[in-house]
């Protein structure tokens, strides 16, 4: 561009011919300056503006400062309401997007990702399978073997249970059919130590005066001796007590049955005289209604039965046996005891380590240090050998028969 002036001038009438050539003969015509479009007559003013529009919508003269193009159309007899008119008629053109310069992008990872991941990949599909063949080559049999041992043993064990449990129903089936034929014991069968006793001060003397145990008195053997010893110089009618008379006269008599454990013993008591068959209780006629008539207590002596065939034939049994079956005594008794303790006494020192004496002068003299059981075998065998020799010394002369000579 010179002095304001655009720096291409494009024909106005021929806009296109300037920007897009139609052949390399028409690109080559030179362009027309500003002295020819200024010498061509202009023959119409519409004419002069087409030109105008042409020239400002031509791609070179676009992007060009808008006061040159003020300037320049001017020069060539435009007003200012014409320019102003023609620049309005323009559209606005953006600015030229320079050419994209991205920086070359650096080479790509993925394939080094991607070997990676196969190498890994290789890995770990190598490693599980070297460690499944272990597994079955090793591992697998063992476990087998051992869990076919465990069921083996269970049911071992199974059968040895089951065979356990049909020895004990037999067992207890036999026992049940030979205690069947066995008597059965009776509930109010007293100790042989207390069928005695008559008065509770019998039964005291049996027990330790320091400290009795009444816990091992038996409840029938207790309340008897108490409805025996109340009843005693009375008459039939205020000899049977009634229960608070009958358990006042043991507390009179025992007092540890006033304390708790004595309390808790005579619930025993009660229950075993309202239920055992020995005691009778009964409710004399009265004008009192018969909820608050006393009981009056009795005992009922149990009549002896008839032993069963097994009891008299083990009195039998115990009759027969010999009642001193402790053992004679022999007179040799003492020799043959002796002489198996002299026996067992060398067996032990036959098969005793040997032990070196402490010094050899001590050994020949006869002075070591020597255990009690060597001195005591040292005696016998003197005490034999002297025997050996007096009997040798006096030993009668044995009769011999004359030798005939011829």
């Amino acid at each position: 561009m010179t002095e304001g002036k655009p720096a291409a001038e494009v024909n106005p009438s021929e806009p296109s011919s300037s920007t897009q050539p139609s052949s390399p003969s028409e690109s080559t015509k030179p362009e027309p300056t500003g002295s020819e479009i200024s010498t061509t007559p202009v023959p119409d003013r519409s004419e002069l503006l087409s030109r105008a529009r042409g020239f400002l919508q031509s791609p070179q003269i676009m992007h060009q400062d808008a006061v040159a193009k003020r300037q320049f159309l001017l020069e060539k007899g435009l007003n200012e309401s014409e320019i102003t008119g023609l620049l309005r008629q323009v559209p606005i053109q953006r600015p030229a997007i320079p050419p994209r310069a991205y920086p070359q992008l650096p080479p790509s990872n993925l394939p080094t990702l991607l070997l990676g991941l196969s190498r890994v990949f290789s890995w770990i599909v190598g490693g599980s399978t070297a460690l499944i063949f272990i597994y079955y080559r090793f591992f697998l049999p063992r476990i087998i073997k051992s869990s076919l041992a465990r069921q083996s043993l269970k049911a071992h064990h199974l059968s040895l249970l089951r065979k356990l449990n049909e020895s004990l129903a037999s067992l207890r089936k036999s026992q049940i059919e030979t205690n069947s034929v066995l008597p059965l014991p009776d509930p109010s069968q007293e100790a042989p130590n207390f069928q005695a006793c008559h008065r509770i001060a019998d039964i005291l003397k049996l027990l330790d005066p320091k400290d009795p145990d009444v816990h091992s008195i038996p409840p029938i053997t207790l309340l008897r001796c108490s409805l025996q010893g109340f009843s005693k110089g009375k008459e039939s009618e205020m000899s049977q007590p009634t229960t608070e008379e009958l358990f006042r006269y043991m507390e009179g008599q025992i007092p540890w049955l006033v304390s708790e454990e004595g309390l808790r013993y005579e619930d025993l008591l009660w229950q075993t005289l309202s239920t055992s068959p020995l005691f009778t209780g009964t409710t004399p006629e009265s004008e009192i209604s018969e909820e608050q008539r006393p009981t009056r207590w009795t005992y009922n002596t149990p009549s002896s039965v008839e032993p069963s065939p097994v009891v008299k034939s083990l009195k039998k049994l115990t009759i027969s046996l010999p009642k001193n079956s402790e053992p004679k005594n022999n007179s040799s008794q003492h020799t043959l005891q002796a002489l198996s303790d002299f026996t067992g006494y060398i067996s032990t020192q036959m098969y005793m380590p040997y032990q070196a004496p402490t010094s050899a002068a001590g050994f020949l003299s006869g002075n070591s240090s020597l255990g009690p059981a060597e001195e005591e075998f040292r005696r016998e065998i003197r005490a034999l050998k002297g025997l050996v020799l007096n009997r040798r010394s006096f030993m009668p002369a044995i009769p011999r028969p004359p030798i005939s000579t011829p």
